[in-house]
This record gives structure tokens, sequence and C-alpha cells, in this order.
């Protein structure tokens, strides 16, 4: 747990037994009045610096796609931009303190985890209260005398789990675009991973929710993170970290028809490992896979095996006559 000096209020309007947070506030224990809590991290605008957003496809141009899916770790190289600051500021947050704040103001929905597949509809939206006690947030919940009909979730800064974020699942697609003959990878959800340690059970991880990238894409537009570790003065916005896909992570799963996880059909970590490097390989060249060579291919390739024979008779060659003057 971190401490950030603060203690978050947030209030929900209730209408039967749907509930919309209409605004988190902050207030500094070391002072008296109350402030609302923005959610602005940085005063630098991106009007020249964002980058563009990926070419739109359209559904009937993709001719082939495969849903991958990655783990993502945060102590692991660039990505640990994404952890940092752990201890929010009104100036700078982390990751997962954006996402929080983001649905706690109601601004995104996030949805249920659900073991081998992802569900973006409101049925499958998860209220902010049963975020809550799900993931033992602890929170004070009381009647707004202002405001009839409302709730206030009060919760202490120190107790938003923002340094036991350390893992994120990550959903790529994968997707052959015929329109431009070219092999597109597009980011689609997150899913933040609370990881706990239980004296009796050890290590454990728990998948709290998906978001989906163009859901919080506008929100995301506005907070601003380093390129890479190693250098702060370049910047991107989180939502281009993830469209130019700056994380790294291993494949965890690829689509597949039985919706295995590659830890439920490799036992050992050698065989794990052997997986993940079959399977970013066959990513990698699925282009070559999926197109016919052109004439200038087939071409290319019937004259490089024409050179390997003539080079295997010229060293053939070259032996006899070392063995005969050898002789």
């Amino acid at each position: 747990m971190h401490n950030s000096g603060r203690n978050y209020r947030i209030l929900a309007f209730t209408l039967f037994t749907a509930m919309t947070l209409s605004s988190v506030r902050a207030q500094n224990t070391n002072k008296t009045t109350e402030t609302v809590y923005s959610g602005t991290v940085t005063s630098m605008s991106f009007k020249d610096v964002k980058q563009p957003d990926p070419l739109k496809t359209r559904a009937e141009d993709i001719v082939w796609k495969r849903d991958v899916y990655r783990i993502v770790d945060l102590t692991v190289g660039n990505n640990a931009v994404l952890y940092y600051p752990v201890e929010a500021t009104a100036e700078k947050k982390n990751l997962f303190s954006s996402l929080f704040e983001a649905i706690a103001q109601n601004k995104v929905k996030a949805y249920e985890y659900q073991d081998g597949r992802e569900i973006f509809t409101d049925a499958y939206a998860i209220k902010f209260k049963d975020l809550l006690k799900r993931f033992d947030i602890p929170f004070k919940e009381r009647t707004d005398p202002k405001r009839p009909g409302t709730t206030i979730f009060d919760i202490e800064g120190v107790d938003i789990p923002t340094s036991e974020v350390v893992t994120y699942y990550v959903k790529e697609t994968v997707y052959l675009d015929a329109r431009t003959s070219t092999v597109q990878t597009k980011t689609i959800a997150l899913c933040p991973v609370l990881v706990r340690f239980d004296d009796n059970e050890g290590t454990r991880k728990f998948p709290m929710f998906w978001i989906p990238i163009e859901a919080v894409k506008d929100y995301l537009s506005t907070q601003s993170v380093a390129a890479d570790s190693m250098n702060s003065a370049e910047r991107y916005t989180l939502y281009d970290y993830f469209n130019l896909r700056r994380y790294t992570g291993d494949i965890y799963k690829v689509s597949n028809p039985k919706n295995q996880t590659i830890f439920e059909y490799c036992s050992t970590p050698e065989a794990i490992k052997a997986e993940q490097e079959r399977l970013e390989k066959e990513l990698k060249e699925v282009g070559n896979a999926l197109w016919e060579p052109n004439e200038k291919d087939l071409k290319e390739a019937k004259d490089n095996v024409a050179l390997d024979k003539k080079d295997t008779g010229k060293k053939i060659k070259n032996a006899k006559t070392a063995r005969q003057s050898t002789n």
C-alpha cells in the first residue's frame, strides 16, 4: 500500500439498484479546506506531439485475425513507467491511479474479468461499490444530506491498492488488412492484476477487471508518461503508449478452439518458454504464410537455389582436386 496523504470522497447517484459516480473529492490531511480532485496530471499540451490514430480498418477488410494475450510485468524494462509514481499526486499518477479515478468518476466502465472471455456489455459492467468490496478496499458509506438519493463513499488514499498492481493482462488483436495488404496489431483492452502475499498460500494474483482501450481513449490521452525508463524528456500520452505498443510482455494465450492458456497445456517452464517463442515466431511470419509469392519472389527463390547448387558443385570439385594433388 502507498501513502498518498489524501482522503478520497466519492459520490455516487443511486437509482433503484444502479449506481453511477458523480465526482471524486480529495482532502489534504494537512489542510482544513476541501478541494476538488480534478484528475489533471499535467499542464503540458499534447496538441503537437500526440501520435496519429491508427488507420481505421473496416470489418469487411479483415480477412484473418487472432487474439493475443500478454502478461505485462511492471518491474521489467520500459513497463516501469506505468507503475511510477506509486504515490499519486495532483500532478502525476500511475496507470492504475488513472484507471481507478476514471471508474470512480464514472468516465469509463469496468467489466467483469471472466476466465477465458471478455464481454463488454452493460450486463457485465461492475458497479463501483462491488469493485471496492470484492478487492477489500475499505470505504465508508453514508447518505449525502444535501442530495437526496445520493450515496457518499469515503476512501482513504492509503487504501487504494496502487502499489499492489504490478502486473497487467493486455489483449491484442493481430489481423490482416486486405485493403492495405498489411498485418496490423491493435491493443484492445487492459486488465490490472493485484499481486498479494498470503501467509498460507504465498503470492496470489487477482485479475480485477477489463477496460477497453478505446473506451478510455479520451481520458488516457490527457495523461503523460515517459517514452522509456531511460528518457524522461520524451513523453507520450498513456493512450499513445499502448497504441504504439511501447510495452513488452510474454504471451500467455493465443485464441484457440479450446480457449486454453499456455499454462494449461505446457507443464514445465522449459515447455512454456518454447511455446511462447514458437507463437511469437508464428505471429511474425503470418504475413508470409498468408500471401502467395509473386513472380519476382519466385524468380529470386529459383535463382537462389541455382546459386546454392553451383556453389555446392564448386566445393565438391575443389575437394576432388585437393585429394588428387595430395595423392
